[in-house]
């Protein structure tokens, strides 16, 4: 998995996702922006858990709302391999309700100094052998 900031590599151990949105702390940050590159088979495995989870839960919530809550479940949850073929489903799956699963075990421990922060994913896009999830971050100015 590699890190990208502003087109330059950068140590994933670097990144943070905080607990908290950034909010009114933007002003006196400076803004960036990141892509996370990860091999299509390494995201595959490391969301396969993840991603059965969400679907369960997901499902459970059509349920109790007698309808489908989202585009995911719209499409009758594919599995995780065909996702990485539909692009809108691969935003909202990997982009933003997975981003955190997908990064977490590699970026900031609690160890270390933070340089950036992650804000928001405002792509994800596939070829089938890379993905790549876009976004912004902030640093201290």
């Amino acid at each position: 998995m590699v890190l990208c900031v502003d087109g330059k590599k950068q140590s994933l151990s670097a990144f943070a996702i905080p607990e908290m949105s950034l909010s009114s702390a933007r002003t006196e940050m400076k803004k960036h922006s990141f892509s996370v590159t990860v091999s299509a088979s390494d995201m595959l495995a490391r969301l396969a858990a993840p991603y059965d989870a969400w679907v369960a839960d997901s499902k459970k919530d059509d349920q109790l709302c007698a309808e489908p809550q989202d585009e995911l479940a719209e499409a009758g949850y594919p599995a995780l391999q065909q996702v990485l073929a539909m692009p809108n489903l691969l935003e909202l799956v990997v982009g933003h309700y997975l981003f955190g699963e997908l990064v977490r075990p590699l970026i900031w421990n609690g160890h270390g100094p933070i340089e950036y922060w992650f804000d928001q994913v405002t792509s994800c896009r596939s070829t089938g052998i890379v993905v790549e999830v876009a976004g912004v971050c902030f640093s201290r100015r």
